[in-house]
């Protein structure tokens, strides 16, 4: 199917290369096959070819013949380019490491991106068992896992509710509904913005995350301890989420200087 030539057809077609380059790179395996990308992105198989292929020739994929396409290495050049003055990962390394030490479990930050969040880091403790919930550049939607709902539990109402029907169609996965969801967001809150995940987004593992806030109080990233469930119990939880708070405000700080 050709491209129409209204002036919507380029913003058209910017707008499905991009949503083309979040299917993959929210992949778990971020190798996906034609098909697949097809389906996902509701596209005509001739289509998505033909916007796969300009993304190849451009370094923003790359494809292998047997594993399919992947993300290609222009977009990492980019993303060191557009690294913000405020570099996040860099400035929190320090009060990861401390976290990691005083919890001895194993400590995520992840950011917001639209309406997902993504793994920038994540630092081991001392504890010999240690939970590998997530590997840098992992996305899942907003209010999945510890960090995820607590960034989105910290937005405005009427901001959840435009991420909530963005990423309903992705709930089922998770093993999620709206309603519970909805849930988890009054319970954080009713905490002062402590998430706690048993179990959602892994088996056997309980995670506990708190946002973090720009100048303007805007919840753009989150910090979560993570491990196994049985070492969590409410006692232990407190005593990490006291020393997760440490951590936020710590980075808050920085933030801001």
């Amino acid at each position: 199917m050709p491209f129409s030539s209204s002036p919507k057809a380029p913003a058209q077609t910017v707008g499905r290369a991009a949503l083309l380059l979040r299917i993959i790179a929210s992949s778990q395996a971020q190798n996906l096959r034609l098909v697949d990308i097809a389906a996902m992105a509701s596209l005509d198989k001739s289509t998505a070819h033909r916007l796969l292929h300009r993304l190849e020739s451009e370094r923003l994929l790359a494809r292998d013949p047997v594993r399919g396409y992947r993300l290609g290495p222009l977009l990492y050049e980019l993303g060191l380019a557009a690294l913000p003055d405020t570099n996040l990962r860099e400035i929190s390394q320090m009060a990861l490491h401390e976290l990691a030490n005083s919890t001895g479990d194993m400590v995520f930050l992840v950011i917001r991106s639209g309406f997902e969040s993504v793994c920038l880091s994540r630092i081991a403790g001392h504890f010999p068992i240690q939970t590998m919930t997530r590997t840098e550049g992992d996305r899942h939607p907003l209010g999945m896992g510890a960090g995820g709902l607590a960034i989105l539990s910290a937005m405005h109402d009427a901001d959840i509710n435009v991420a909530i029907d963005a990423i309903s169609p992705r709930l089922q996965a998770y093993q999620l509904t709206e309603e519970k969801l909805r849930e988890a967001i009054d319970l954080t809150r009713a905490r002062g913005g402590i998430a706690i995940d048993e179990g959602t987004a892994a088996l056997d593992v309980c995670a506990i995350g708190r946002a973090v806030r720009d100048r303007a109080q805007t919840p753009v990233a989150a910090i979560f301890v993570a491990s196994i469930r049985h070492r969590m119990l409410a006692d232990r939880q407190e005593k990490v989420t006291k020393h997760l708070t440490v951590c936020v405000d710590a980075i808050e700080r920085a933030m801001i200087r």
